[in-house]
């Protein structure tokens, strides 16, 4: 090619220095195509929004009006001395008896869902409580539209400490009831003595940016290969009410050239937009949400070759199924924790032989993030040769100053890429150790990503969205995952992760009935809040929880994966094969517990070829029961279907009445099955004409 473009540019006459220059052009294009198989750093959203508030009205807020707009027990009382801002604050004094749950609370003009920053002032005085746990905190508490309450709270504050800003972002949901929201002092557990003071209390919405964006496709990391899909896909939303302007999509090049631009019609406040990306040439671009002069941060992309996405270890598809090593897997994984914290031994690397009987293909192991490279090196090794691919854990490193020193701690890792260091105290270092430790990573078998986030608040979604950067400019190819105990809270985290994880324990707190079709819901909500662009990996329960609770069996284990299967999880983690969960359950009921777990996992392995395929929904032309939830798969020779009633309690599994349900395929066939509500169930037909 070189030869042909110099014959090109010689017959047309170029003279000495155009020679040079198309002869060096020439060379440049060479050495770009020789790296042609190297991996970019991963694109995606290039910074979170820059939030703006909006102050909300409370009545006396500083308590300089006594207890007006305020109601609440006696035991809270307003003081004069020691104030934060004015004369006055308020006063909870443990000395004074009270038999229930005491509280000060004032109702919030809150009619809008949203993000809600309340801040205060507090102050405690040898405030002990009765048992580990208590003091005081302050609570915003609201109703949902069918009886359900929400109570966010701060920490619980305790002990001697002056006056403190605190700050309690919280998140109200779109069914909340209007007006329903409180903002609440109180007790929480029993406190025996001490005392705490509130002072100076403000309200702020953050209001949604003008414009929002979400990039759809390409769905992991901005990669877009030119032998996969050929159009981007961008959610675009209108906030701003008053717009006089329709927003805009614009994709330009590097340099600021644009190449290509799409405007929503005329009164459009939400819409799904493509642009074709088929003629573009490989490189980098941005992507970005305008609306008038307000512009929503850029998606960067990168437009790679086929060479360049086959090199990837680990990456997900536009069906949004994982392949490592170059194999579409469907994740069937165990969270592991080891009983001595941060060792690895014989006895634990024996362990993964009963892991692999399940049989797990990954795994999460959280209490050992501070081991050395070697024993990093040693513990991969031996998941790769049982065939098992693992997610080192950085929950941890989320914020600088998480991890500080002792003298008699081993912090193996962060002596092994850090000689000398004395913690991970600023943003800086902790950037450092993370690129050190991804590039090293990579170096071995088993490698396959990244657990960033278990179970926090969407408060920390700056840091975690900032370590998201970092990992996918110095691990390009090894997806991060997270989870949360928060449905309702996945919208915030849609741009700090590659893949998605939701912990659905129907049967933590048996007793106040959540059935089992929790799994499903939850995993429905993932699915929902990245507008099914983006992997799911649900969590399903594999332990007792209180001790008023009990293991699930064999049954709900599976009627529980095959619900998250319905919702479309492309991938099941079990919590937990390790502390709190298998390894630490009763001697003489472990095995039998296990079994239960190997049982439904063998099972979902002999169903991988539909596991993995592209949904079908074409297959079924009808089913009799609208109740029923269902998700069908074509695969060669096969149709599958994967079905489930749901169910509002727990209870309905032993009340409900069983249903026959006729499921009608394409081609005229009827299947029959009977569903109780909250289980679940599948069936596989021949292929029309297979």
């Amino acid at each position: 090619m070189i030869g042909s473009r110099l014959s090109r540019q010689l017959r047309a006459g170029g003279n000495g220095l155009r020679l040079a220059m198309v002869v060096a052009a020439a060379v440049a294009a060479a050495g770009a195509s020789a790296r042609a198989g190297e991996i970019p750093p991963g694109g995606g959203l290039k910074a979170l929004p820059t939030v703006r508030t909006r102050p909300l009205a409370l009545t006396n807020a500083g308590f300089e009006d006594e207890l007006t707009g305020w109601q609440g027990a006696r035991v809270f009382s307003v003081v004069q001395n020691g104030a934060k801002e004015g004369r006055k604050c308020l006063r909870y004094d443990s000395a004074v008896p009270f038999g229930h749950t005491p509280s000060m609370s004032q109702g919030l003009s809150v009619k809008a869902p949203g993000i809600y920053r309340l801040r205060f002032w507090i102050k405690t005085g040898k405030l002990t409580p009765v048992r580990r746990g208590g003091g005081v905190r302050v609570s915003i508490c609201y109703t949902t539209r069918g009886g359900g309450r929400g109570w966010p709270s701060t920490k619980v504050f305790s002990g001697t400490a002056d006056w403190k800003l605190v700050e309690h972002r919280v998140a109200l949901p779109a069914k909340m009831d209007p007006d329903s929201a409180t903002v609440a002092i109180s007790r929480y557990a029993g406190v025996k003595s001490g005392e705490a003071y509130f002072d100076a209390f403000t309200l702020e919405r953050e209001l949604p940016p003008d414009v929002e964006a979400y990039l759809m496709y390409p769905n992991y990391r901005g990669f877009l290969p030119a032998d996969g899909p050929r159009r981007v896909r961008v959610w675009v939303k209108v906030n701003d009410p008053k717009a006089k302007v329709p927003a805009r999509i614009v994709v330009t090049k590097a340099g600021g050239e644009r190449v290509g631009s799409v405007s929503l019609p005329a009164g459009t406040t939400e819409k799904v937009v493509e642009i074709d990306a088929a003629k573009w040439p490989l490189g980098t671009y941005e992507l970005t949400a305008h609306l008038g002069e307000y512009a929503y941060p850029a998606y960067v992309i990168r437009k790679i070759s086929a060479e360049q996405r086959k090199a990837f270890g680990v990456w997900i598809d536009p069906q949004n199924v994982l392949h490592v090593g170059g194999k579409p897997t469907f994740p069937i994984g165990f969270y592991n924790t080891v009983k001595k914290f941060g060792v690895i031994n014989d006895a634990e690397i024996a362990r993964l032989d009963m892991m692999a009987q399940a049989p797990a293909n990954a795994c999460i192991n959280y209490t050992w993030w501070n081991c050395s490279l070697a024993d990093r090196k040693r513990y991969l090794g031996e998941m790769h040769r049982r065939g098992i691919w693992y997610l080192d854990t950085l929950m941890p490193f989320g914020r600088p100053g998480t991890i500080r020193l002792k003298a008699d701690e081993r912090f193996a890792i962060l002596k092994d890429l850090l000689p000398g260091s004395q913690g991970l105290k600023d943003r800086k270092t902790l950037d450092h150790f993370t690129e050190l430790l991804a590039k090293r990573m990579r170096e071995f078998p088993g490698h396959g990503g990244w657990y960033v986030m278990d179970e926090r608040p969407f408060s920390m979604v700056p840091s975690i969205f900032h370590q998201y950067t970092v990992l996918r400019a110095a691990d390009p190819d090894h997806p991060t995952f997270l989870c949360s105990n928060k449905p309702g809270e996945m919208y915030f985290w849609r741009d700090a992760a590659d893949v998605f994880g939701l912990d659905a324990y129907p049967l933590f707190n048996m007793a106040a009935g959540r059935p089992l079709s929790l799994a499903g819901n939850w995993t429905r909500a993932g699915i929902e809040a990245t507008h099914g662009s983006r992997p799911v990996w649900t969590v399903i329960q594999f332990f007792q929880g209180w001790s008023k609770d009990r293991w699930p069996t064999t049954e709900e284990l599976r009627s529980m994966s095959l619900m998250a299967v319905v919702e479309g999880a492309r991938g099941l983690f079990y919590w937990s094969f390790g502390n709190k969960g298998i390894q630490t359950t009763r001697a003489n009921k472990r095995q039998e517990y296990w079994q239960r777990a190997v049982t439904v996992t063998r099972e979902l392995k002999s169903l991988t070829p539909a596991l993995l395929a592209p949904d079908a929904p074409q297959i079924v032309a009808s089913v009799s029961d609208p109740r029923i939830r269902w998700r069908a798969r074509a695969t060669p020779g096969k149709w599958t279907v994967f079905a489930y009633l749901p169910a509002r309690k727990f209870a309905e599994r032993q009340t409900g009445q069983a249903v026959a349900v006729t499921f009608k395929l394409k081609d005229g066939r009827t299947v029959r099955k009977t569903f109780k509500p909250d289980t679940a169930d599948w069936f596989e037909v021949p292929a029309a004409g297979g």
